[in-house]
């Protein structure tokens, strides 16, 4: 999650403060992501430090941080929400693009039955981004209006995000690795999944883009 991301998701949870149960769906190693994107816990999961708002971070590994390990392609993977009080707001971050498209319809169709009234679900997914594998990238790449056409929820928020480029990266990294970054794209003996990963280099100077909705039941 990009720091403009987490600000948006962040401004989109204060405006609509009335969740008492927070899921981070497919959330990753929470720990490694506090300390390599602390802007995520200082803009999103920060702001019910001093509430009573419960955060549940899940996914189909068991990483560090994790509170409910649980294969989100399996029938029965939401049944967990069944015992939760209260209203809910799933957060589903950076994750429609790593699964296979044929899966989203009925995943998503999972999270809408578990959703009641008024509850809320916020997703992000690349709109003008680079190849990155986690472990797959299917490079979907929708629009808002395309994304709320999946679902028939009230959407109250829709956008695509500008959120910087490679440049801030690439100025970060030392004068070798900088080299290596420039000369990879020349080497042909790399794999096809390697070499669309060079793809990075055209957002030097081109802004990546996010597509982020909102919307209630």
């Amino acid at each position: 999650m990009r720091m403009e991301e987490a600000l948006k998701i962040g401004n989109i949870i204060k405006k609509y403060n009335a969740f008492n149960n927070i899921i981070n769906l497919g959330s990753g190693n929470v720990e490694e992501l506090n300390r390599n994107k602390p802007w995520v816990l200082k803009h999103v999961f920060n702001l019910f430090e001093k509430s009573k708002t419960k955060i549940l971070h899940v996914d189909a590994e068991d990483f560090p941080g994790i509170d409910i390990v649980q294969d989100l392609s399996q029938p029965e993977s939401l049944s967990f929400c069944d015992n939760l009080k209260g209203s809910k707001l799933f957060i589903l971050a950076s994750v429609l693009e790593h699964i296979p498209k044929e899966t989203h319809a009925e995943f998503l169709k999972r999270i809408y039955s578990k959703m009641k009234s008024k509850d809320g679900l916020i997703i992000t997914v690349p709109y003008d981004y680079p190849y990155h594998a986690d472990p797959i990238d299917n490079m979907y790449r929708p629009s808002p209006n395309e994304l709320k056409k999946l679902l028939p929820l009230i959407w109250l928020e829709s956008e695509i995000l500008s959120t910087g480029s490679y440049l801030e990266e690439f100025m970060r990294l030392n004068t070798l690795k900088k080299i290596r970054k420039l000369l990879k794209p020349f080497w042909i003996l790399q794999k096809p999944s390697k070499w669309l990963e060079n793809h990075r280099l055209f957002y030097l100077f081109k802004q990546y883009k996010i597509t982020i909705v909102f919307g209630i039941k």
